[in-house]
């Protein structure tokens, strides 16, 4: 958890972590979210989470959540390490892809992706992200509907 925090801070949104370490481990636990941690020694220097994901165009594919590396320990190749080591899942596994989001501010990032055989697909495809938070959800199941649309 506390690398996801410290992404978090650096996302500048750390209000933004809701779970808690009992969340995680059951979510790891029952394979919601799966994750690589590398370390330096006894020191987690970086991250990776992700989980599997469905696309009715071309089946079951990896989204990758979080990539967090630690400032202490970036530019020695970690990040690069945690990426190739998806992409080899993602192969032994037959999967169609990898997904992921930056935040466009991200610099750093970016640039890391951009060094990888990777594309931007919001500016080849554009897609557009959209979401719901807590909110969102409960304002969306109190929609009245008008289930007459197509009749008297």
């Amino acid at each position: 958890m506390k690398m996801i925090r410290e992404l978090a801070e650096f996302e500048k949104m750390p209000e933004g972590v809701k779970i808690d370490d009992v969340q995680l481990a059951s979510d790891l636990d029952r394979g919601a979210v799966k994750g690589f941690v590398l370390r330096e020694g006894d020191e987690p220097a970086a991250m990776v989470l992700f989980y599997f994901a469905y696309s009715t165009w071309e089946g079951e594919y990896i989204h990758m959540e979080d990539l967090y590396v630690r400032p202490a320990f970036r530019r020695k190749g970690y990040g690069k390490i945690l990426w190739r080591t998806l992409g080899r899942l993602a192969k032994e596994m037959n999967l169609s892809r990898l997904r992921w989001t930056v935040l466009d501010w991200n610099s750093s990032a970016i640039a890391f992706y951009e060094n990888l055989p990777c594309e931007n697909l919001t500016k080849k495809e554009g897609w557009m992200l959209y979401g719901l938070d807590a909110d969102g959800i409960n304002k969306l199941v109190e929609l009245e509907i008008d289930i007459n649309v197509c009749g008297p």
